[in-house]
């Protein structure tokens, strides 16, 4: 007979295994260039199990998938210095894959050096010469010479060594470098 509810008595049983969801879009990305690479980050995703990171060299892409990673970074690596690079990330589960996260962009390029350290005067007639302590990655020098403390400095020489006379100086006058 009817059953309160309007519904038949011999109505079948139904069963559901609920699927997990695709996962949203990675959020926060960010890209920070470094000397032929670019490290990326992001905030994780609810539910992904690991992400796509798609890389191109025009904004909009097409992109180009350069990494699978499990977590929430990648070092994108072997990259020219001074291109300009676009990134995308998406989550991905058992479900399939999220759209594409924000687009963000980084232009790797070789750190600039740090500045010299160690500098020395040594004055003589009508010249002084200048000596200081390599810096790392520095490929030359730009020497800057004032008749003022602080400036304003006048570059005087470029050497590609780690010294530097400067002459035709007037004899009793002070030189700041």
């Amino acid at each position: 007979g009817p059953v309160a509810g309007g519904a038949s008595a011999n109505s079948s049983e139904v069963s559901a295994t609920p699927q997990s969801a695709v996962p949203q879009a990675p959020t926060g990305v960010t890209a920070t260039p470094g000397n032929a690479q670019v490290s990326l980050s992001w905030t994780a995703s609810s539910g992904a199990t690991s992400y796509n990171v798609k890389r191109a060299t025009v904004s909009g892409g097409p992109y180009t998938l350069v990494g699978s990673p499990a977590t929430t970074s990648f070092t994108s690596t072997g990259l020219t210095n001074g291109t300009t690079y676009f990134y995308v990330v998406t989550a991905v589960n058992a479900s399939g894959e999220s759209g594409n996260s924000t687009q963000v962009s980084a232009t790797p390029r070789v750190p600039a050096p740090q500045p010299p350290t160690g500098l020395s005067a040594t004055p003589g007639n009508a010249q002084v010469s200048l000596s200081w302590t390599a810096s790392s990655g520095a490929t030359s020098y730009n020497v800057k010479r004032a008749t003022t403390s602080g400036g304003p400095y006048t570059t005087v020489g470029s050497p590609a060594t780690t010294s530097f006379t400067s002459t035709g100086l007037t004899n009793g006058t002070t030189y700041f470098y």
